[in-house]
């Protein structure tokens, strides 16, 4: 197993953990009941306990604390997971932190550090340290006679020393195997560079070749500073422009912010978080002074980021160049700030400038004052609609007015916007109230955005949502999935993560799943534990198990069937197309096939 040396960040070879076995002795110690009461006033009700959700504003209580499985759940916001995740959350800390301190509560002594086996490293531990390797070898390239065209390159932009630095920038040189073979001279797995999204099998049987070549290459860090992928950018006109490390165990493009690492207390300093859209759009600013500042990468801001925003500030500044300032689709797409009780502020630059270019032609304090005079997001999106379409569009207007009204949580901030609304059109309060009245809950947006940008169903199917639920409570109903289904039926890698670590607790002969430990072990993957704490919620209301277990199997088989039949329908409809009769043939014989299969 390979090793990492000390890098240029001080980062040791193998970091200490805090033992498994440790952390379910904590959670055994504690009562969730006691440590939530400590922060939120809960009341009685049946076996559980409820108060208003502590992570948003709510007037009905619909947060629930449970005594049984040792967790708690928002059925408004969705927010859950065991007694470790809610100081995490309230508390703002990170896993270490929270685990010390309740270990403190329960009186069970946290070893302070120890040296990890390297076999037993994780998967994400080594994908950080083959991402560190990477950077470093990308770093080096930068400073060699190979990287001379991305120095120059970076001159010309401005970059000064430091920045390069701190920003950890390197250069991929034009090559096809520099990397790969680094990695290996360092006794990095071919299967774990792979994993890493830093090499791509050759379609002709030979080595594998690097991802990134003859690029400017930009690390992405998380939230705490990890380097989880990389961006790489063409010094020339060639395209694509840029390409981005593929999805990988420890990275989701809809869960970074770039730059957070370095602006987070710049964020909390300032009260606000300035959102903007690339690379140099964070660092050219930061280099001048500008320390509250992260971007979306070009992405369409997700649930995931706005929570990772929510723990430093409640006010996001968005800034848009010319070109953005008027597409309403950009601006649709600000309301899932507002969802999250964030206040929402536009600013816009000169024609021709984006953040790089206006704080090196104009200085960090002239930003500073465009972002200081940032209109809100109803103001803004307003006036846009009035000189997008015109004023006697009254209707086109209120369709885009009225979804962005409804997600205020504040009822008060609800009727001042629409007094506002209807004194600017001309139109009686009461006919917006009306159409109100009519506005429903859109999250769809939320959900494709999740999908397109992780790769992941951020949509659960509730079919297997409620299979996984019900494994989790009972012994019989796993043994029943298991044999009647087959957990590799299950379509959601998130389901089926949470399944493999059910798993392990009946494995070690456990009659019931400790659904606090069972999320302790999900620590770190919060889709995966979304889809824990939803399964949890599913089972707790279910009547008749049996027929939820008989309904539910049937339901994943014809799903399944369904998609497959569909994917195999698309296949049909290229080979035709391209005139491939022998696939064509293959193909539908195994729609004949399917179809002909019964299914319960």
């Amino acid at each position: 197993m390979f090793r990492v040396q000390e890098g240029p960040q001080g980062i040791t070879a193998f970091m200490g953990k805090i033992p498994q076995d440790i952390i379910d002795r904590i959670l055994d110690s504690i009562d969730i009941v006691e440590v939530v009461g400590g922060y939120v006033q809960l009341k009685r009700a049946g076996r559980n306990f409820k108060a208003c959700c502590p992570f948003h504003n709510e007037k009905t209580a619909s947060f629930i604390v449970s005594p049984d499985k040792q967790i708690y759940h928002c059925f408004g916001c969705g927010e859950g997971g065991n007694a470790i995740g809610f100081v995490m959350k309230y508390e703002n800390m990170d896993f270490p932190e929270a685990v010390r301190m309740l270990a403190g509560k329960a009186g069970v002594e946290v070893p302070a550090y120890r040296e990890a086996d390297p076999k037993s490293a994780s998967l994400a531990e080594q994908l950080y340290k083959i991402n560190e390797i990477a950077a470093k070898f990308y770093q080096d390239v930068l400073n060699s006679e190979k990287g001379k065209k991305a120095v120059d390159y970076l001159k010309k932009r401005d970059v000064n020393s430091d920045t390069l630095n701190s920003f950890r920038l390197g250069y991929a040189p034009d090559a096809w195997e520099d990397l790969r073979k680094y990695c290996q001279s360092r006794k990095v797995p071919l299967d774990l560079l792979r994993k890493a999204g830093l090499s791509v099998p050759s379609d002709r049987g030979k080595a594998d070749y690097d991802r990134f070549r003859k690029r400017l290459m930009f690390p992405i860090f998380d939230e705490r500073g990890r380097i989880v992928a990389f961006g790489g950018r063409v010094l020339d006109d060639s395209l694509p422009k840029y390409i981005n490390s593929p999805e990988t165990p420890v990275y989701s493009k809809s869960g970074v912010l770039y730059g957070l690492n370095f602006s987070k207390k710049g964020v909390r300093d300032s009260g606000c978080a300035v959102i903007v859209e690339g690379y140099m759009d964070v660092i050219i600013p930061h280099q001048y002074g500008v320390t509250n500042i992260v971007a979306t990468s070009g992405t369409a801001l997700t649930q995931r980021q706005v929570k990772m925003l929510k723990k430093y500030t409640d006010t996001a500044v968005m800034v848009f160049d010319s070109d953005q300032a008027g597409e309403a689709a950009s601006l649709r797409g600000l309301d899932i700030l507002i969802e999250n009780d964030m206040k929402v502020k536009i600013a816009t630059l000169p024609e021709g400038e984006d953040p790089d270019s206006f704080v090196k032609s104009s200085g960090s304090k002239k930003f500073n004052d465009v972002v200081a005079r940032a209109k809100g997001l109803f103001e803004y999106k307003l006036d846009i609609m009035i000189e997008k379409i015109g004023i006697r569009d009254i209707g086109g207007i209120v369709d885009e007015m009225l979804p962005t009204i409804f997600k205020i949580s504040s009822a008060v901030m609800q009727s001042e916007y629409l007094k506002k609304l209807a004194e600017r059109l001309g139109v009686h309060e009461a006919s917006l109230r009306y159409e109100m009245t009519k506005v429903k809950p859109d999250y769809s947006y939320r959900y494709e955005s999740e999908a397109q940008q992780s790769g992941k169903s951020a949509n659960y199917r509730n079919s297997e949502l409620h299979l996984l639920g019900l494994a989790m409570s009972d012994k019989h109903a796993y043994d029943r999935i298991q044999c009647e289904l087959g957990f590799d039926k299950f379509r959601d890698k998130n389901v089926r993560k949470v399944m493999d670590a059910v798993t392990g607790f009946f494995d070690r002969g456990k009659s019931k799943v400790n659904t606090g430990q069972l999320l302790g072990r999900l620590e770190g993957d919060e889709d995966a534990k979304a889809a824990a704490i939803q399964a949890v919620a599913k089972a707790d209301i279910t009547q008749d198990v049996e027929k939820a277990l008989k309904d539910c199997i049937s339901c994943v088989l014809r799903e399944n069937r369904e998609e497959e039949l569909k994917d195999l329908s698309l296949r049909l409809k290229k080979a035709q197309e391209a005139n491939n009769d022998e696939a064509v043939t293959e193909l539908v014989a195994r729609i004949n096939k399917i179809h002909k299969e019964k299914v319960a």
